[in-house]
């Protein structure tokens, strides 16, 4: 259990964070644009450093059949988030689209970078830039077409440029970057990896910051006031990470890392991606429904991932000698 006690102190330290970038927002000194340019920073220059800094370490045979086993287990992740989307939320419904997207993708970088460095340390974000490759694979395929409507799935040209982003986007180019360096043992110099290193440590900060504007600016007064938002967040956060837990741990006894398990357990627990506000205002959904997803998933979860890695620990011990 010290690993979830270990997640639940850092998810306090988070929501004090949080608490920070909301009051900031709220008394003006953080405005919307600052918010804006400070999660470019964090999406396209942080996380990715931070990716890049978990392959930092000598080759190592047994790293990389773990990190198999976790790209093998984030695509299923990922794969039956999605599916449980559809089996939750029906077509027709309002606002579809949105509740598909908040249900089925979690805020796997934003989030569970810092939980995971914090708990596991950078063996842990190694594992987790599985399914980070998971999840943008996914978004920029289903999301498009998901959020895009029927014009998503024909447009040839859109199709071939969602492809060409996941390509391009930062997280994959650190992880390409990083696989080259843990494949060859290049590293960088001293006077190169030392201001990474300090890039790299503002992940937490100024992701939770980021959150906690964001959150004062959407407000969570509509999540608060609406049921379904409970009822589908319970199915995100806890349902479903649980389900996985219970699919994973076994996997263990062939041989596959407990880190592992755990660290793909926390990144499908993760928080609603903010990406859904952001695919909602490309596409013209309902920005504010996804906004109040965003809310009640982010301080929500908090308190929910560590349960979910208390579960997974739970079934360890009933199960594996």
């Amino acid at each position: 259990m010290k690993s979830a006690l270990v997640i639940a102190f850092q998810a306090a330290v988070m929501f004090i964070l949080l608490a920070v970038g909301y009051f900031l927002y709220k008394k003006k000194l953080l405005g919307d644009e600052a918010v804006r340019q400070l999660s470019n920073i964090a999406l396209t220059v942080i996380n990715p450093i931070v990716i890049f800094n978990a392959y930092q370490t000598d080759f190592d045979p047994a790293l990389f059949r773990g990190l198999m086993y976790a790209l093998l287990l984030a695509f299923i992740g990922q794969t039956i988030l999605v599916a449980s989307s559809y089996i939750m939320v029906r077509t027709g419904h309002k606002d579809f689209e949105v509740e598909r997207f908040a249900v089925g993708y979690s805020n796997c970088a934003f989030m569970g970078i810092p939980l995971v460095q914090a708990t596991f340390g950078s063996e842990g974000v190694f594992y987790l830039t599985a399914f980070i490759t998971a999840f943008n694979v996914f978004m920029w395929t289903h999301g498009v077409v998901l959020m895009g409507g029927s014009g998503g799935s024909k447009n040839v040209k859109e199709r071939l440029g969602s492809l060409l982003k996941i390509l391009v986007s930062p997280a994959i180019l650190s992880i390409v970057l990083g696989l080259v360096f843990f494949f060859t043992g290049l590293r960088m110099p001293s006077i190169v990896q030392q201001p990474l290193d300090h890039l790299g440590a503002m992940n937490t900060p100024l992701a939770m910051l980021v959150s906690g504007a964001t959150i004062a600016k959407t407000g969570l007064l509509g999540g608060l006031k609406n049921k379904r938002i409970y009822f589908l967040q319970a199915f995100k956060l806890l349902i479903v990470p649980m389900l996985l837990a219970a699919l994973y741990v076994p996997m263990e006894l062939f041989g596959v890392s407990p880190m592992i398990v755990e660290t793909i357990v926390l990144a499908a627990a993760a928080p609603t991606a903010s990406a859904t506000i952001m695919f909602a205002y490309r596409f013209g959904r309902n920005e504010g429904y996804a906004s109040n997803h965003f809310a009640m998933s982010t301080v929500v979860g908090i308190v929910t991932m560590p349960l979910v890695l208390a579960f997974a620990k739970m079934l360890e011990g009933l199960f594996i000698p």
